[in-house]
């Protein structure tokens, strides 16, 4: 992220006198010739640091949460493709399917609940990190948004309410084996594993939301036993590209916002010390001046460093539903 003005100049207006003193820089450096050992602040100057504490560490956060849930949603991935080497691999036994939906069960259940966690906790932070109520009505109007663009959203949505109040959130997990190409020189051989849900097992649950089922029947497709199913794992691509794009939208609704915190703290860094390295994090410990004794408050970049670091990772996934795994 750039600075918005890379001289700092207006950015931070150092005080003679204030309420609060920094009494200490990380990292710790010595204050060149003309800069006072504990620096002034006033309580304005003292009040919009802690609002860019909070953001940023409001940020760190949400991306946090968003990882938690990038990373069930990849041990499902994970669960079926293990399962897949071994249907490759090795012929199992027959509680070896059973055993493989309580796997793919697990995984899938613990996406649910982390996507629930990321939901909850993105929305309750915007009403603290923020001015006003537009940050959380623009983050609403993000979720609503995917839920309106995707039958997988809305699916997995409802199907985490299933989940939690009603059955299982995987029936069972269908396994292939199938001979392809136009003659035996050419012939190769793939495996299939596809966790399913009977389309049975959720009617029986006459709260499941009717005009999900419905949608979800036109896709719907004939399982192992002739029995209708609904495959789970294009159901949650969509689903984990949805949140993506919410992701992506909160990222640019704090954007300038936080590249202000941002400057904020590295001009005062700068004024202070005389000392200032671009693209290291850095942090102030001010505590009140007429209570020099009282516990300092930290006002530093480490947060925004641990973000970035996660959104390097966690990048948009526009591309995820119209991608398959292959070898």
């Amino acid at each position: 992220m750039e600075l918005v003005d890379p001289d700092f100049t207006g950015l931070f207006a150092p005080s003679d006198e204030g309420k609060y003193r920094v009494l200490a820089f990380s990292p710790a450096v010595r204050p060149t010739p003309g800069r006072p050992a504990t620096p002034a602040m006033t309580l304005n100057q003292y009040q919009s640091f802690e609002a860019g504490r909070l953001l940023l560490g409001g940020l760190l956060e949400i991306e946090e949460a968003y990882d938690v849930t990038m990373g069930n949603y990849l041990e499902l991935e994970e669960t079926v493709l293990r399962l897949s080497a071994l249907e490759l691999a090795q012929r199992r036994p027959d509680d070896h399917f059973d055993t493989a939906r309580r796997s793919c069960h697990r995984a899938l259940a613990n996406l649910l609940s982390a996507s629930r966690a990321f939901q909850d906790h993105s929305q309750r932070l915007a009403s603290s990190i923020g001015d006003s109520n537009s940050d959380l009505d623009a983050i609403k109007t993000g979720f609503s948004r995917a839920y309106d663009g995707a039958l997988g959203y809305r699916f997995m949505s409802a199907l985490r309410n299933h989940a939690q109040h009603y059955g299982v959130s995987v029936s069972g997990v269908a396994h292939m084996r199938a001979a392809t190409g136009s003659s035996p020189e050419s012939e190769r051989h793939h495996v299939t594993v596809t966790p399913y849900l009977l389309l049975s097992d959720l009617r029986m649950n006459g709260k499941f939301k009717t005009s999900v089922l419905d949608e979800t029947d036109a896709t719907a497709r004939e399982g192992p036993n002739g029995e209708t199913i609904i495959p789970i794992i294009p159901m949650a691509r969509e689903y984990i590209a949805g949140l993506s794009s919410v992701m992506a939208a909160i990222r640019r609704l704090y954007a300038d916002r936080e590249t202000a915190a941002l400057n904020m703290i590295y001009s005062a860094f700068y004024h202070y010390s005389g000392w200032f390295t671009k693209g290291a994090p850095v942090g102030m410990h001010v505590a009140s001046a007429s209570a020099p004794d009282t516990p300092a408050t930290y006002f530093g970049t480490d947060a925004h460093f641990k973000t970035m670091k996660l959104r390097e990772v966690n990048v948009e996934l526009y591309l995820l539903t119209e991608t398959d795994i292959r070898q």
